[in-house]
């Protein structure tokens, strides 16, 4: 395409927590939404709708559900919401790459807003598609049940940071911004997405601490110590760490996560991959830091054994936080 088209539609690809409450905000807005599932999610979907559940009660949107891209004619003016956990993404960009758009013109034309955690996701992306829209995103929402997810922010839903991957901006994000504002969904345009993604990912990697043990004082400790190693990896890469808060132009006062009874939030996305039994997505967390620092001539040693104790837990369908201290003292 030699010039770029206005966004009109978004395809959100992946209905988990994050992907869902983005595509019923738009949905709600009125903005034109595709929402990309699979399984049991997805059967649910089709048949009863997403059952959306928020601060001032629960409803049923029908929204526009495919199973994959061979459902789906794509159009010009699409923006490719990469919604799925960070250990699908590559699988769902081969899938989605080279899907025709009109005459002569594949997926690859379109762009790709990603907003997965880590960093690997836009590398992905950069392979395959030209316009790559890096996102961090902020989010409460807990998806469990199939055809269900509990959205608790009020009044804003969502908070994100995005801009062009590896760096830099680009008009359609500032149409992009304005939808999500609409939808009740704060972007902040950044120019170097980098650092922001890099301070998502220290703040979330005691995030298998919080699948596997229940709150203690040695967890927080262990928390603590995978940042602060963390911390020293991206240093010795490079790579600046943003504090996404002190560095944010954006009001997040109106960003409150509130509790909905019968709802609460149990723990965060591996704790709620954990509990759904599927995939985590910690080799692509902790397993970052741990590729970083064996990458620069270093180890990550704490990254390492938290991410080898998550696999074999999720490997063996261990029970969330089930652990005890004893666990994490000898993993220490």
């Amino acid at each position: 395409m030699s010039v770029p088209m206005p966004v009109t539609r978004y395809v959100v690809i992946g209905a988990g927590a994050v992907g869902a409450t983005t595509a019923a905000q738009l949905h709600l807005a009125g903005r034109e939404v595709v929402l990309a599932a699979r399984g049991a999610h997805l059967a649910a979907l089709r048949e009863t709708g997403l059952r959306y559940i928020r601060p001032d009660g629960a409803t049923t949107l029908r929204l526009p559900v495919v199973g994959g891209p061979d459902e789906l004619k794509l159009r010009p003016d699409d923006l490719l919401v990469l919604a799925t956990k960070t250990q699908d993404a590559d699988a769902a960009l081969a899938a989605w790459a080279w899907q025709a758009v009109g005459a002569g013109l594949a997926a690859t034309e379109l762009p790709v807003l990603t907003v997965q955690n880590g960093l690997d996701s836009e590398r992905s992306a950069l392979r395959r598609f030209a316009t790559v829209f890096g996102a961090v995103s902020w989010s409460p929402s807990s998806h469990v049940a199939p055809g269900e997810v509990v959205s608790p922010a009020a009044p804003v839903v969502g908070v994100f940071w995005a801009g062009r991957y590896p760096s830099g901006t680009d008009p359609r994000l500032d149409a992009v911004a304005a939808d999500f504002a609409a939808a009740g969904l704060a972007l902040e345009i950044v120019p170097d997405i980098v650092p922001f993604k890099a301070g998502k990912l220290v703040s979330i990697l005691p995030n298998a601490l919080d699948a596997l043990y229940p709150p203690s004082p040695l967890r927080d400790r262990a928390a603590e110590i995978l940042r602060a190693e963390a911390v020293d990896v991206f240093a010795t890469a490079g790579i600046r760490v943003a504090d996404l808060v002190g560095e944010s132009t954006q009001d997040l006062s109106g960003f409150v996560p509130r509790s909905i009874p019968g709802h609460e939030r149990g723990g965060g996305s591996t704790w709620q991959s954990l509990v759904r039994g599927a995939t985590v997505e910690s080799e692509f967390l902790n397993g970052e830091i741990v590729l970083l620092a064996r990458l620069h001539g270093r180890e990550a040693p704490a990254n390492a054994a938290v991410l080898a104790r998550i696999a074999r837990a999720a490997a063996e369908r261990t029970p969330p936080r089930s652990l005890p201290d004893d666990d994490l003292a000898a993993l220490l």
